[in-house]
């Protein structure tokens, strides 16, 4: 395995007009589950980490050690990134943990203030090579059912190209996309997107990806989304497969081991799905 900078992997998926699914995992299982199924099919791959699973983890150290660990004799090319980290403490903790790329998002707070920490943190992650990326609007959460969506607003053009303006490697977008599991039919913003685009150089991520339709999600590629965030898919095949298996044989004391190498098979399923659908497969020779 080899550890990269995302923007290496984002530069040439913009280029050739795929995205890089990155999927967020909270276990030695998911990253299994995820390094094993790209090196089988030929894909580039993100690891996203989330603050909450970075704390769960113990340190940011620890998934980038499993990482390697279990991708040392795989031959593939692997980002390791902070996904929404919302303040520099914490990214910087990412930075120092071996994190190849990191999400500083001050979606949340006036653009002046976005702007003026994006830039902060632009100049600390790249001078030791690490990529940056930025969020403009807020990515609404669903509830767990999907039947509603809170702290939604899309991404305003003016200020995603003052945020771009700041040396971000990239930029999420809020365009009718949402984190969890969707109630309808998302229908991105595809005039949003447009006008974006027109706005900046960098490529776009599009988060909240489980659900979103195939034909929406590879059309926002070839308008410039270069990533695209995969986490509900992957946690709810985990936690069906460990309740499934335990309600198959539920007075036999079973072993971890069992229950976690159901959520791999299962879990191997959902990154192949998301790696077709963003035509990563195949890409690394």
């Amino acid at each position: 395995m080899k550890l990269v900078p995302m923007k290496k992997l984002m530069d040439a998926a913009y280029e050739g007009k795929y995205a890089v699914p990155a999927f967020n995992c909270a276990s030695l299982e998911m990253i299994q589950c995820v390094l094993q199924t790209a090196a089988k099919l030929r894909s580039p791959v993100i690891l996203g980490i989330h603050p909450v699973e970075v704390a769960y983890f113990g340190s940011a150290a620890v998934p980038v050690a499993i990482a390697k660990a279990v991708g040392a004799d795989l031959d593939i090319e692997v980002a390791i990134h902070l996904d929404h980290g919302d303040s520099e403490k914490s990214v910087m903790g990412a930075i120092r943990g071996g994190f190849s790329s990191v999400m500083y998002d001050g979606s949340h707070l006036p653009i002046d203030q976005n702007v003026e920490n994006s830039r902060r943190v632009v100049e600390i992650a790249h001078a030791v090579g690490v990529t940056v990326e930025g969020e403009i609007g807020t990515i609404g959460n669903t509830d767990e059912f999907g039947n509603k969506l809170e702290n939604a607003h899309l991404s305003d053009p003016d200020w995603a190209e003052r945020l771009a303006n700041t040396g971000i490697d990239c930029l999420a977008v809020a365009i009718g996309n949402a984190h969890g599991f969707y109630a309808e039919e998302p229908r991105l913003r595809f005039d949003l997107v447009e006008e974006i685009r027109r706005r900046i150089k960098i490529p776009m991520v599009l988060h909240g990806g489980t659900g979103i339709p195939y034909d929406q999600v590879q059309r926002a590629i070839t308008m410039g989304v270069a990533k695209m965030n995969v986490g509900t898919a992957l946690r709810y095949a985990f936690v069906k497969a460990a309740k499934d298996t335990c309600d198959r044989e539920p007075t036999k004391d079973l072993p971890l081991m069992t229950i976690g190498t159901a959520g791999i098979a299962a879990g191997a399923e959902v990154v192949q799905q998301y790696m077709e659908m963003t035509m990563s497969a195949g890409r690394l020779r």
